[in-house]
């Protein structure tokens, strides 16, 4: 019996502006996407904030190829993305999509959990951060307020590079939680000064990671800076692929990991097993995708240090 695949644009409106280092926005384009067999329907999800080459047109192109109509009910997830990384070059959130999509569909046909298929035993409970984009001290304490109201304890707070320690002591002065940081590559080396200040603060504090502080390709810096704190060096726009780990090992401490960016669970899972053979952190985190992107990443999150998985609460719907 064939998969029957429909595609559904849409948006993701946020409930605050959200704000960071690359600009600000209301909102994010989504495509939604339901597998279906007989009875059993699974969705998956493709995020499209405007940083990325990907839009909706692409996405709804990239699922009308006639590869789409041949997949069977006896398809198994990792085979089919096997295929689509043949068949196409990019693409990643509608690979993730497809992916997320054919992983919930298969545990429904098989009558087992996502977790169980792929070999997840662990039951870690992981710590999961609420992120606050940058803003005035009186809208942070209302999305803290909302973060807190929905269950969160632990924070993430976006800094731009310009005034990242007044962020800081205003999210000091309004919460005691522990908070990590990410900078979105905005810190530059000439406030050499400014960010041993900063990251003194952060040390101070119990900051457990700093995500992302130099342009993505900025190496050499992001080791300077990793040789001058203990606190855990994250990348998450220097790390799309699996590929991209093994060249990161020696200036990051860890890496995230976004179902978006990789093309979806199969190759997330193997992203974390390989960091982990390197002995590096991992934190999965998302695209302010809805429950649906969110709660697919989610299967993975006992298996990190950290899951940024906040989506679902930083959208109205």
């Amino acid at each position: 019996m064939p998969v029957l695949f429909e595609a559904i644009p849409t948006q993701l409106r946020f409930r605050f502006p959200f704000k960071i280092a690359h600009g600000e926005r209301t909102h994010t384009d989504c495509v939604v996407l339901k597998a279906s067999v007989g009875k059993y329907m699974a969705q998956g999800e493709a995020t499209l904030p405007p940083y990325l080459p990907d839009t909706v047109e692409s996405v709804l192109a990239f699922l009308s190829h006639p590869f789409f109509k041949t997949i069977e009910d006896d398809f198994h997830p990792a085979d089919v993305f096997a295929e689509m990384e043949k068949l196409f070059a990019g693409n990643m959130p509608a690979k993730a999509a497809v992916d997320m999509a054919l992983w919930n569909l298969k545990a429904q046909l098989e009558n087992k959990s996502i977790g169980e298929l792929m070999g997840i035993n662990s039951k870690k409970t992981t710590p999961h951060s609420y992120t606050i984009g940058i803003c005035t001290k009186a809208e942070m304490q209302e999305r803290l307020q909302f973060g807190i109201d929905n269950g969160f304890s632990f924070f993430k707070l976006k800094l731009n590079g310009e005034n990242d320690e007044e962020i800081i002591r205003n999210y000091l002065s309004l919460c005691k939680h522990p908070f990590a940081v990410d900078a979105n590559q905005s810190w530059k080396m000439e406030d050499k000064e400014q960010i041993l200040s900063l990251i003194k603060l952060l040390a101070e504090n119990n900051c457990p990671l700093i995500e992302q502080p130099f342009i993505k390709t900025d190496r050499a810096h992001t080791l300077w800076l990793k040789e001058q704190t203990n606190i855990p060096i994250i990348a998450d726009e220097s790390c799309q692929r699996l590929e991209d780990i093994d060249d990161l090992k020696q200036c990051f401490d860890g890496i995230n990991i976004k179902l978006q960016k990789c093309g979806g669970l199969t190759e997330a899972k193997l992203m974390i097993e390989l960091a982990r053979s390197l002995d590096m952190k991992v934190l999965i985190g998302c695209m302010s995708e809805s429950s649906i992107g969110c709660g697919a990443a989610e299967v993975l999150a006992p298996l990190c240090d950290w899951a940024d998985l906040d989506g679902p609460f930083l959208i109205k719907k």
